[in-house]
């Protein structure tokens, strides 16, 4: 695993060839759900992997007025997949904002086949310098995306910029706990954010303190983490096999395993309390 690993770091690292590279595998992995994001495994009626998807996508603007004639930014859209759901569920226009070139032409003829390309586009550019006028939409939305942001304060600055007076950004991703880490938990700590392709992880006081200092009001959090668990046990339990009992994989498929492999690693921390998963909210002022 070592030498895996230390191989993918000659390699192009940046998150677009990254995802460029899992791009076959994503869509046959996530088929019309076209989300790997963490599903939210609480509440009634949540019986399978898709419905836990949809539950995450809800749980994420529950309590923004989403309806005709509002406009949503997905920042980080991936494949196209809460996009889309966004606008067959509440009718709303979405746009789908990703650094990955290849997921626009996916995304988009994800959207026609089901029949609401007329309320969602993607686009391609980065959202550290947002290719939007001021008060463009009514909402901005960060599903495990936020935490791919280098700089929190610039990127919060430019979502401020983007949304109108009253807007809300919500975001659910993974932060640091606070909680104090062992040496062994300090390796794969590395090794998850070296796999995922993540700059440092912020804290959740962290995170917090710079919306405070966006100018951004209505700060409030929700743990997620007793939802989010029984995803990580399904995917480390599947995900650990394919890692460790497969032989070494050829170069395109590195990426493939090191997302597999931080997901396992992933796993162990949330369920160790050095990540907690947070549903976090935020209002511009009017």
């Amino acid at each position: 695993m070592t030498s895996e690993r230390d191989a993918g770091q000659a390699r192009d690292t940046s998150v677009s060839a990254y995802y460029a590279d899992m791009t076959d595998w994503l869509i046959k992995i996530t088929g019309d759900l076209r989300t790997i994001h963490h599903g939210l495994w609480g509440g009634a009626g949540i019986e399978t992997e898709a419905d836990a998807q949809m539950r995450s996508i809800h749980v994420l603007v529950e309590g923004c007025g989403l309806g005709p004639g509002k406009r949503v930014l997905d920042a980080g859209c991936g494949l196209g997949g809460p996009a889309v759901a966004l606008a067959k569920e509440y009718g709303v226009c979405v746009t789908g904002l990703t650094n990955c070139e290849p997921h626009v032409a996916v995304a988009t003829e994800f959207a026609a086949r089901q029949g609401v390309d007329h309320l969602v586009e993607f686009r391609h550019g980065d959202f550290m310098d947002m290719p939007f006028p001021d008060a463009s939409f009514d909402v901005v939305i960060n599903q495990e995306s936020f935490c791919y942001a280098p700089d929190k304060l610039a990127y919060l600055r430019g979502v401020n910029r983007v949304l109108k007076p009253t807007g809300n950004w919500r975001m659910t991703d993974s932060v640091l706990s606070g909680k104090p880490m062992s040496r062994s938990q300090q390796e794969v700590f590395v090794y998850v954010q070296r796999g995922y392709r993540i700059p440092p992880f912020p804290s959740l006081s962290e995170v917090m303190a710079t919306l405070e200092q966006t100018g951004f009001e209505e700060l409030w959090e929700r743990n997620l983490d007793e939802e989010v668990l029984p995803e990580t046990e399904r995917r480390s339990k599947w995900w650990k096999m394919v890692v460790f009992l497969t032989p070494p994989p050829k170069l395109g498929d590195l990426s493939l395993h090191e997302f597999m492999q931080a997901t396992v690693d992933f796993g162990r921390l949330l369920r160790e309390g050095v990540f907690t998963y947070r549903l976090i909210s935020a209002t511009k002022p009017g």
